[in-house]
């Protein structure tokens, strides 16, 4: 995997040099139809902002070159900022899978609601040819807390930016479920008739 590291590497000297464009890469393009799925009733869950380090959050794509040096591309990077991009991925994949639960972007003071939020402390591309996501979520309503870290990693299928970005947002789409499970056995209750 060391030769994923070198094209990586030399793609991006390669590019600063010849003064290229920079390459966009986004987690998920726009789709052409939007689910139309509403739910008006059913417990309510806030998702605040996903929160990421500043060295993730900037808009050049993360790689990780050893056990402690993590640069940033210069040419290849984020078409929207990478907070806003899970943020909304993981209300779409939340709203997706929790088909009971009213799920909504915060803040929302409304006490009987749930509320989520999630710090991603790694979102990057890794020398070994590994793709890492990984964080912790905290889930609250009053006085019950649910919390969890989470750490997915997936293997680049082939060289360059777009694998790693497929392969970051394969490991999202991951925990992305693994939490809606989660979420399902703590937020929906049993009818009680």
């Amino acid at each position: 995997m060391r030769t994923l590291l070198v094209a990586l590497l030399l793609a991006n000297l390669t590019a600063c040099a010849t003064s290229e464009a920079p390459a966009y890469y986004a987690l998920l393009l726009p789709q052409t139809e939007a689910p139309a799925r509403q739910v008006t009733q059913g417990p309510r869950l806030i998702v605040d902002r996903v929160t990421l380090p500043e060295y993730l959050n900037d808009l050049g794509i993360a790689f990780q070159l050893d056990d402690v040096q993590i640069v940033t591309a210069n040419q290849a990077r984020w078409a929207e900022s990478l907070d806003k991009q899970l943020t909304r991925s993981l209300i779409q994949g939340l709203s997706q899978h929790l088909q009971q639960v009213q799920v909504l972007e915060g803040p929302d003071m409304v006490s009987e609601a749930w509320h989520l939020s999630l710090e991603v402390s790694g979102f990057q591309g890794r020398y070994d040819g590994q793709a890492i996501v990984a964080g912790r979520w905290l889930l609250k309503r009053g006085d019950q807390t649910f919390s969890e870290a989470f750490q997915h990693k997936v293997a680049l299928s082939d060289e360059g930016y777009p694998a790693l970005v497929r392969a970051l947002r394969q490991g999202w789409q991951q925990e992305v479920v693994s939490l809606a499970g989660q979420l399902q056995t703590a937020i929906v209750q049993p009818v009680v008739e």
